[in-house]
């Protein structure tokens, strides 16, 4: 009997392609050509009976029936390329895991302790991507992403809590030497307050729970990401705000000095973000399972300094 599914070859020519907006490249990552790419997406075209693709210069553009296609047959290629892993690796946690991250979780916390998930699951491939921008599982090759900001939902896809935003201000020990000690808060207005371009008002909500209300903005440089920041306050170039947690070692150990002992958190987090249908891929179950396990060391680290602060919060916030 003659079924009106057309076959895998053109399903993964028209995925790669819409994913890439390239022949050429969904050539490569399939190796096959990009003249076979390109009878497979005919043949597809001819099997649905509508135009899939127009192109707008170099770049490829999906039509709008062929985006509401790819939606509905995105999730069911992922589920079957999960089974095929499964199966292939006898139930170990083995295969390809694309992790998209913020640079400075990367470097600063992820790739610290990247050797120790590699060690407990050496069959899984992490291939880990860096990203500023808002990330789409629709259109990019990604199996996972962390990201960072008030709970939101994305259609389809499921959210983990990771951890509470908690921000202190460091500077460096030479700094904290020749103008400190800082005995309260208003005076770290007295010096360069460096910040995130993305969170321009991270000083005024970190001094407002201090019971610091400020009118305006404080003057100071702006960066991109705190991996910035770490460098310019590390050369005693002014004071930075940054998460507990991807400064911790340094504080510990003694890289980074703590002006004013005072943890501040908004109404923001950290969550692990996957489409539904890849809940139960053998590698992403198996990062879920590590990421849980380090992540209780990582919130006992904030627990602790939380607890050594002096100066309780006036503003308090837990995400939803």
């Amino acid at each position: 009997m003659r079924t009106h599914t057309p076959s895998l070859s053109c399903l993964l020519a028209f995925e790669a392609s819409a994913r890439h907006h390239s022949f050429t490249r969904a050539a490569d990552e399939l190796c096959v050509t990009q003249g076979a790419i390109s009878k497979l997406i005919k043949a597809l075209e001819d099997e649905l009976g509508t135009l899939l693709f127009v192109r707008e210069g170099k770049r490829l553009t999906l039509t709008p029936a062929a985006d509401a296609y790819l939606r509905r047959i995105q999730p069911l290629l992922h589920k079957l390329e999960a089974a095929s892993v499964e199966l292939k690796a006898g139930g170990r946690s083995s295969g390809r895991f694309n992790l998209a991250v913020l640079p400075s979780i990367a470097a600063r916390w992820l790739m610290p302790r990247y050797s120790d998930f590699s060690a407990r699951h050496p069959d899984v491939i992490l291939n880990l991507t860096t990203h500023l921008s808002p990330f789409n599982f629709h259109i990019e090759d990604i199996d996972a992403a962390i990201h960072f900001g008030a709970k939101a939902s994305w259609s389809g896809a499921e959210m983990e809590f990771l951890l509470q935003d908690a921000v202190v201000p460091i500077c460096s020990p030479d700094f904290l030497r020749r103008y400190g000690p800082f005995d309260e808060p208003r005076r770290l207005l007295d010096y360069t307050l460096v910040h995130l371009a993305s969170r321009m008002d991270s000083w005024n909500f970190w001094l407002g729970s201090l019971g610091v209300e400020m009118g305006h903005t404080p003057p100071g440089p702006v960066f991109e990401h705190y991996l910035m920041i770490v460098q310019v306050v590390t050369a005693s170039l002014g004071i930075g705000l940054a998460p507990y947690f991807l400064v911790a070692d340094d504080i510990e150990q003694g890289r980074l000095a703590v002006p004013y002992r005072h943890l501040a958190s908004e109404d923001l987090a950290y969550y692990l973000v996957y489409p539904g249908e890849k809940k139960d891929y053998p590698p992403l179950r198996a990062f879920r399972g590590w990421l849980a396990q380090e992540l209780v060391a990582t919130q006992g680290s904030i627990d602790g300094f939380r607890a050594s602060c002096p100066h309780p919060s006036l503003r308090t916030s837990t995400p939803s």
